[in-house]
């Protein structure tokens, strides 16, 4: 007894010590991030004046940025970390001031080396301000991090590229969501290549056939969001003979945005009982997209579909359509449906 109750406040003591240890660490932690905040605006402190003039974009003559070129040593590398995190929000002529005194101080340079440094931290925040940069001479080091074993880098790679905006990189930012164990997040590569221009409608194409699910997804979602019309007859190929469900909806909602009146009939054919419930919804929200007196005839039939919400799209499409649409309703006025439907019609007219 008297053994046990022994171990028992050794134990007590020993979590006790642990604990103690802890918040002693945090504190050191805490400490040592305040002192190294205050040395840093000490030492920033001399050319906050004219950073901030050039930030604003005063600074007509260029004075100022030159002045900050003049940094050396520590206080270089705390300013240069300043001015990456401001061309996070600057454009424009002061973000090109900013670029140029990193550029005196090498800090570009200095990140195209780092893409190669050990640690993937370093690497991840070489790609981000190779971005920032907008150093476009950069691009081919910067798709090589694509393939990066760290997830972080692939994504800061990815990021950069979009904000450099080069098309020639969008086939390898789409290559990069298919790649085995390292494949780029799509919702990162669809970021990326939005900011590429019309450029990379033809990489769109060719991606819709490719053998990565996710890479045809994010092909056919960016040919809907940038309206490029060449790429449909991929996107009817996808949403009638796809494998993977999620393609053909993504299809579907692409096709609503930029297709013609003969797609009434591609989207209605997808709106069958038999068809998944899900690709059923978007096909009748993509026809209320579509915006085509053709699709009338299928939307009506599904007034009564055993499915309350497809009905209530189908409503809500129909309404879309003006006065044939609406009258289409006739002899429904009292279904559950149609009522949601004008209701949702009346909110969204009260809050525009």
């Amino acid at each position: 007894m008297i053994i046990g109750g022994a171990l028992l406040l050794g134990a007590t003591i020993a979590v006790l010590g642990g604990c103690l240890l802890l918040i002693l660490a945090v504190v050191a932690v805490r400490a040592r991030r305040h002192s190294r905040t205050q040395r840093d605006q000490m030492l920033l402190s001399p050319l906050r004046g004219p950073l901030i003039t050039v930030a604003s974009g005063e600074d007509d003559d260029g004075s100022a940025a030159e002045q900050l070129t003049w940094a050396t040593g520590v206080t270089r590398t705390v300013l240069d970390r300043n001015i990456v995190e401001l061309l996070t929000k600057i454009r424009g002529v002061p973000g090109d001031q900013l670029v140029r005194v990193l550029e005196v101080h090498g800090a570009v340079e200095a990140a195209v080396d780092d893409l190669g440094h050990r640690s993937s931290v370093r690497r991840a925040r070489a790609a981000q301000l190779l971005g920032l940069a907008r150093a476009d001479h950069t691009v081919p080091r910067l798709v090589q991090a694509l393939r990066d074993e760290s997830v972080e880098v692939r994504n800061s790679a990815a990021y950069a590229l979009g904000l450099i905006g080069d098309p020639t990189a969008a086939g390898a930012v789409l290559d990069a969501i298919g790649v085995p164990d390292r494949g780029l997040p799509a919702a990162t590569a669809a970021g990326a290549l939005q900011s590429m221009g019309v450029g990379i409608s033809e990489v769109l194409r060719e991606g819709m056939g490719d053998a990565n699910a996710r890479t045809r997804m994010v092909a056919a979602h960016l040919s809907g969001e940038r309206s490029f019309t060449r790429g449909l007859p991929e996107l009817r190929r996808l949403l009638d003979h796809d494998t993977d469900l999620t393609v053909r909806e993504t299809a579907a909602v692409a096709i609503g945005r930029l297709g013609r009146g003969e797609d009434a009939v591609v989207l209605g054919r997808h709106t069958a009982p038999e068809e998944p419930l899900s690709l059923r919804r978007a096909c009748v929200q993509a026809l209320g997209e579509l915006g085509e007196d053709a699709a009338i005839p299928t939307l009506s039939t599904l007034l009564d579909d055993p499915d309350p919400r497809l009905a209530e799209l189908a409503a809500g499409a129909l309404l879309a359509l003006g006065a044939d649409g609406t009258d289409a309703l006739s002899g429904h006025e009292d279904d559950p449906a149609v009522r949601t439907a004008r209701l949702m019609v009346s909110l969204q007219k009260a809050s525009a």
